[in-house]
């Protein structure tokens, strides 16, 4: 009688556990979901009241099945719990990074080509130019002066001179009046061009286009030949600088991709290298590599700092791991690789490391299950149970 009622309690469990996934099962395909917070704050309530029903239901059965079956779970209960990873073929690279400098080929000090006092400077530090924009101007009172002494004289010796060439064409005169007239116009119109050219000197204009980085001078200063007005920063023909350690050489080629940081303006973007050096720096031992800018404003500062990401070493066929599960002990490196519940340490020959994952050169095959959570707690031929 005591087994008639242990079997019919043990069979009234089974199937009341039974219908309740059954009524999750159903509850979750109707895809029922209640509608306002009340309802759905009573949905929690429930849905946890089954929770605790069926661990209450799971532990009872698994009471009475020991009872039964004393071995049952006991090589669980002593296994070690780890989650596990299966190594695959994936692509692989690593990088270098350097620090790099924006440099400008068309930086240049602008200075006046006569000497005056600075009657005008039309710019400030900061400011855009283009080519051939007037950025200041030289007093040129004494310049116009002579203009319009040598204009004067110059109409007066048109004049003369139209009038001996129509005696000349008449044969009346000597053929010296008639040339005397014609040099000295000559001459005079020689002058004013070159009077033109020195006014048009009084107008310091930007070379190139760029940005007034700095204005030493001030209006009403006396300036001369050479020395500086303004200085420019074109963006003409910028690009980025860095030094890369000889360990390196053969690793990059012109035309490389690379991609370049600007912490300070928290922007990334790609490029290429345009350029490397063929001299080793005696006392640094690295060489120089040049990468192209790109037209934005926002970089088109001379010093700019940078982090250049140079690709040394990339692979289409790897097996690679998180560097976190790899240890050490006298033999190399090793991880546990896990057959039939079992944690077998395999030592690995590894390559490169990049963004905490390594490259397995020998050791694993693609497919193998490796223990990821959990290496540190278990040893060569332990039990584990993998956790999903």
């Amino acid at each position: 009688m005591k087994y008639y009622t242990h079997k019919y309690t043990t069979k009234m469990k089974s199937q009341s556990f039974l219908a309740i996934i059954l009524a999750t099962v159903i509850l979750v395909a109707c895809g029922e979901k209640p509608e306002g917070l009340d309802a759905k704050k009573a949905a929690l309530t429930a849905a946890k009241d089954q929770v605790t029903t069926l661990k209450a239901e799971i532990a009872s059965l698994e009471r009475e099945i020991k009872l039964r079956d004393p071995d049952f779970m006991k090589s669980l209960e002593s296994a070690i719990i780890v989650t596990s990873l299966d190594t695959e073929i994936t692509p692989f690279h690593h990088e270098v990074q350097v620090r790099g400098s924006v440099k400008s080929r068309t930086n240049m000090t602008i200075s006046s080509e006569v000497m005056g006092q600075l009657k005008s400077l039309y710019v400030k530090e900061g400011q855009a130019v283009k080519k051939g924009e007037v950025i200041g101007v030289v007093d040129s009172e004494n310049i116009l002066e002579n203009i319009d002494e040598v204009q004067t004289r110059l109409d007066f010796a048109i004049t003369v001179y139209e009038k001996r060439e129509r005696l000349w064409k008449k044969n009346i005169g000597t053929e010296i009046q008639y040339l005397e007239a014609k040099i000295n116009k000559e001459t005079l119109e020689k002058q004013l061009v070159s009077l033109d050219t020195q006014l048009e000197k009084t107008k310091i204009k930007a070379p190139k286009t760029g940005v007034i980085e700095r204005v030493p001078a001030n209006d009403g200063e006396l300036v001369q030949p050479g020395s500086p007005i303004a200085f420019l920063v074109s963006n003409e023909d910028m690009y980025i600088t860095a030094e890369v350690s000889e360990a390196f050489i053969g690793k990059f080629k012109k035309g490389d991709k690379v991609k370049v940081a600007i912490p300070s303006l928290g922007d990334t973007f790609t490029s290429t290298i345009n350029s490397i050096g063929r001299v080793i720096n005696a006392a640094s031992r690295t060489y120089t590599i040049e990468v192209k800018l790109p037209r934005n404003e926002a970089f088109m500062k001379t010093n700019l700092t940078t982090v250049i990401h140079l690709t040394d070493y990339k692979t289409d066929n790897a097996i690679v791991i998180p560097s976190r599960i790899i240890q050490e002990d006298l033999n190399g490196n090793f991880v546990y690789r896990i057959e039939n519940n079992t944690a077998k340490k395999v030592h690995v020959e590894l390559g490169l490391s990049f963004a905490n994952h390594t490259q397995v050169l020998n050791g694993l095959t693609e497919g193998d299950k490796v223990v990821d959570k959990g290496n540190r707690a278990v040893g060569d031929g332990s039990v584990v149970s993998i956790q999903l």
